[in-house]
């Protein structure tokens, strides 16, 4: 048979390092905060086996009559000592998950592993957690050229620690996840991404710096006036457009290294075409093969991002666009996609139809991260208001 015993910190005032289920009880002395760790004590062929369950005593005396159960019917699996690299490497494994997401969480499980891999996972603190963000910094700052690392980039790798550490606790492979311990004090916070559209003015500077290459121009273009992300137009197909009802079905995404590959959130979306980039296709289709992709490589093939920005940066310099957008955003190609939403809602766009278009699967998304008009248009709309109030 199993039993329940306490395990307790060393500040606590029963000055005991274990004791039993009862004499944890509230009321018996105990000042663990948020409790002792209680475990399931189980003897085993002479051997003796300690499964930590957390902190609730309802939770510890479920697992008591489920391990009670599993001995009863000579099926009980003894807690094994996986060390956090090994549990990692199989989590991963069996992430179902784009494959663009399993890379970023591969990323900072690496640095995980680096920093604790070889610890068992039972025993991780938030000593391990600190150590964790700690070694993140420090490797980076070892790279060549030195980088630093934003308070926004290490929430997200904490988050994803975080992700791996909580599917090893709903597996009884740990007692608490140590990311969740953590002191709110000691956690990265991550600043709200900054909008990163252009002007009207820019875009106006900017099309004549991108005249010398068709296809890049017609891209960036295209980009503006769906909203399209880079990896949707590099695997947009001309049987994907349909310009006699003035629309386009969006179902890949291009990455490189791995092909062709569904969309970011896995469906396909039906994007309208305006006017202005309907026009847009009719005028550039002709100048192609009219079949296969929309937007070919010179050496035939899918367009590479790097030199498309490449070529993007080079004309907004000489056209004199600031690589920083006037509300702090860091220009990408990304950018195009904040401009559309920008352009169409202070063109009186629905939020929902925006939301429709970029593929968002909540509106509070489109709303917060692509709802920023430009501080032109900011201005007009109060200017818009003059005699409005009764003053």
């Amino acid at each position: 048979m199993a039993s329940l015993q306490a395990r307790h910190r060393r500040a606590c005032a029963l000055a005991r390092p274990w004791t039993t289920f009862a004499d944890a009880a509230p009321g018996r002395g105990c000042t663990c905060k948020p409790g002792p760790t209680y475990y399931v004590v189980t003897s085993l062929d002479g051997r003796l086996f300690r499964e930590a369950v957390g902190h609730n005593r309802k939770e510890a005396e479920r697992r008591l009559r489920a391990v009670d159960v599993a001995l009863d019917q000579n099926a009980y699996a003894p807690p094994q000592n996986t060390s956090f690299a090994e549990w990692a490497d199989s989590w991963l494994a069996g992430l179902r998950r784009e494959e663009t997401t399993r890379r970023t969480y591969a990323s900072s499980l690496g640095y995980a592993k680096q920093a604790f891999g070889h610890k068992q996972l039972r025993k991780l603190t938030p000593a391990d957690v600190r150590a964790f963000l700690d070694h993140i910094e420090r490797a980076n700052r070892q790279r060549t050229p030195p980088r630093d690392v934003s308070p926004t980039t290490l929430a997200k790798h904490l988050r994803h620690l975080g992700a791996c550490l909580q599917a090893a606790r709903t597996e009884r492979l740990l007692a608490e996840n140590p990311v969740r311990l953590l002191a709110p004090s000691a956690k990265p916070k991550a600043s709200k991404k900054r909008p990163s559209y252009f002007t009207d003015d820019e875009l106006r500077r900017l099309w004549p710096e991108l005249a010398h290459d068709p296809v890049i121009s017609r891209l960036c273009r295209l980009a503006v006036a769906t909203g399209m992300r880079f990896g949707e137009l590099s695997a947009l197909r001309w049987s994907d457009v349909n310009l006699l009802d003035a629309e386009i079905v969006v179902s890949r995404t291009y990455i490189p290294d791995l092909g062709e590959k569904p969309t970011k959130s896995g469906e396909a979306r039906t994007i309208d075409l305006t006017p202005q980039a309907k026009r847009l296709l009719e005028e550039w289709k002709p100048q192609t093969s009219g079949e296969g992709l929309v937007f070919e490589s010179a050496t035939g093939g899918h367009l590479r991002g790097h030199r498309v920005l490449a070529t993007l940066y080079q004309a907004m310099a000489r056209a004199g666009i600031a690589r920083v957008g006037e509300r702090g955003g860091k220009r990408t190609f990304h950018s195009f996609r904040n401009t559309f939403a920008r352009i169409a809602l202070e063109g009186g766009a629905q939020l929902t139809w925006v939301q429709a278009q970029l593929g968002h699967s909540t509106i509070t998304l489109t709303r917060d991260v692509y709802g920023a008009w430009s501080r032109r248009a900011e201005k007009f709309e109060a200017e818009r208001l003059d005699g409005a109030f009764t003053l």
